[in-house]
């Protein structure tokens, strides 16, 4: 028979036999750059080089996502110790509203300018209010702050509203390398504002 197939004769009559692979073998893909295809060295191996690139890159994407973490707590920790100080500015503004002139108050009625509507304020009563609120206040609320103390401006611009300014230093817990000039502290300040009836 023709086509390299050997022919033999059995019970089923005749039938042909697949030629014989002689000296074959399995090509493996060619190489490029010392690799084949799949980006392997040998027989599924990984090349150092590339192993200690990616080690390297895991490593800072960590370091990063750690600075990341640290600048977030600390900018969080310090916007809620502003929001405090601004809530002890505002009961202290409420206070010194009603700090009553009573010079004011009395000269005006002498003055036959009738009673006053509104509660006269100066700045001495609102300091005076002020500081006497921060010593009546309890120890533990004053002590969530660092450095506190009555700042500019704090008194009246109109003579019935109560204008009070505190500031303190916030101390982040976590401070980074990112955020070591800030690592004495930062300055914080709020104003609020309240006016009496």
């Amino acid at each position: 028979m023709s086509g390299g197939a050997s022919a033999r004769r059995g019970l089923g009559g005749w039938r042909s036999s697949p030629p014989a692979a002689v000296g074959r073998r399995r090509r493996s893909p060619p190489a490029v750059g010392g690799r084949d295809w799949w980006g392997r060295h040998g027989w599924g191996q990984r090349a150092d080089g590339d192993s200690g690139q990616i080690m390297l890159l895991t490593l800072g994407f960590a370091v990063l996502a750690l600075v990341l973490v640290l600048v977030v707590a600390s900018a969080t920790a310090v916007h809620i110790e502003r929001k405090r100080l601004l809530a002890l500015a505002d009961a202290a503004a409420a206070d010194a509203a009603d700090a009553l002139d009573t010079v004011t108050y009395y000269t005006t009625q002498e003055a036959g300018a009738g009673t006053p509507t509104r509660v006269p304020l100066t700045d001495t009563t609102v300091r005076s209010a002020v500081d006497a609120y921060l010593g009546q206040a309890p120890a533990d609320l004053l002590g969530e702050f660092d450095q506190l103390r009555v700042a500019e401006p704090t008194g009246t611009t109109d003579g019935y509203t109560a204008q009070v300014t505190l500031s303190s230093v916030a101390r982040p817990p976590l401070v980074p390398w990112v955020l070591e000039r800030w690592r004495g502290g930062i300055a914080l300040q709020a104003t609020a504002t309240a006016r009496g009836g």
